[in-house]
């Protein structure tokens, strides 16, 4: 009985360190092209829980089968790093000059009422304010034509001196304290349900670029949720008929979001400024969609987080996936998760500045 159980954790074992290398290849094939690896990228957290788990059982056994999954988590030491950091903050790298970036994404404010409290717009603008950037980058934004969603009026809140929004997709916009000297709209076919925008931002004799993105989401639906928050399952036909739909989305989302990443990406290669790139993603880092815009640019999670930092507060994928990165120009001095829950999604602040020449 000893010996069956030994050797049915070593298969367990040999799965799942299987299954964290196919995880990697995620970042790097294209789900247009072969899609099957995006769900073991999506599953990627998950799947490194359990070879850890596995790598502790093991060692305590005094079984030279540590190594297996040991040598599947080693191999793909980058994409640990993109989900955990343990960075310390040191005050004095923090330049005088650092621009304060947020990326929010604020579920239109609250609009459909799902925080069931009239006051969560207000406590929307309130804490963006108090956050003090100098650039914020909204996703899933809504305005009114005047009051407390007005552009005139958030512009006022914020100590905007310019802004611009998507007049596509799902809304987008950016505000900023700094002039904005260029700006402009990237379009994607029609039944994309997604926005990006980009403004040329004149801070002191240098001009920043920065790209705000929302991109497309898996387009749940009540039934789906409720399926995923399930506590019991039957594997009945039905069941199975909701585990296709969940499926379908996710496949239909991973191919989407890779062509409108890369599309993105062809845009930002011709900036001719510094860059850089603010959004909800709707998609972890363990992506095509995560590999291709962030390819030769820093996460300032990376650079300056410190935990798991998950952004998404909804029920699947509660992971990270809110980002702000940048390039070779700029410097990530600090950033942090805000953990306030008046949307799906926490806000993340990070002090940039740039390089000096």
């Amino acid at each position: 009985m000893k010996n069956f159980l030994h050797k049915s954790l070593v298969i367990f074992s040999l799965i799942f360190s299987g299954s964290l290398l196919i995880s990697y290849l995620a970042a790097h094939i294209n789900p247009d092209s072969f899609w099957p690896p995006a769900f073991w990228g999506l599953a990627y957290p998950y799947l490194l829980v359990i070879n850890i788990l596995f790598v502790i059982y093991w060692m305590m056994r005094r079984r030279w089968s540590f190594l297996i999954p040991l040598i599947a988590i080693l191999i793909g030491y980058q994409s640990f790093a993109n989900f955990i950091q343990f960075n310390v903050s040191d005050k004095s790298e923090i330049s005088e000059n650092s621009i304060n970036v947020l990326s929010y994404n604020v579920r239109s404010f609250d609009i459909y009422e799902w925080t069931k409290d009239p006051k969560t717009p207000n406590k929307i603008i309130q804490l963006t304010k108090d956050l003090k950037a100098g650039i914020i980058c909204f996703q899933e934004f809504r305005t009114t034509e005047s009051g407390l969603l007005s552009i005139s009026n958030l512009k006022k809140e914020f100590g905007a001196k310019n802004s611009i929004r998507s007049k596509h997709g799902t809304g987008v916009a950016i505000f900023s304290r700094y002039p904005i000297i260029n700006q402009g709209e990237i379009n994607f076919k029609k039944g994309n349900l997604c926005s990006a925008v980009f403004a040329d931002v004149q801070i002191g004799k240098k001009t920043l670029r920065v790209y705000n993105l929302h991109l497309q989401s898996n387009r749940f639906i009540g039934k789906n949720y409720e399926f995923i928050n399930k506590k019991e399952f039957k594997a009945d036909e039905q069941e199975l008929n909701e585990i296709k739909d969940i499926s379908f989305r996710l496949r239909y989302a991973f191919v989407r979001r890779a062509k409108q990443a890369k599309i993105i990406r062809a845009h930002m290669d011709s900036s001719p400024h510094p860059t850089i790139v603010c959004g909800d993603f709707n998609d972890t880092p363990q992506s095509f969609t995560y590999k291709t815009l962030g390819d030769d640019f820093s996460d300032c999670f990376r650079d300056k987080g410190f935990g798991i930092s998950t952004t998404y507060v909804g029920d699947f994928p509660s992971f990270r996936i809110d980002y702000i990165l940048h390039d070779e120009h700029t410097l990530c001095n600090g950033y942090q998760r805000i953990k306030k829950q008046y949307s799906d999604h926490f806000p993340i602040l990070s002090k940039l500045s740039f390089v000096k020449e």
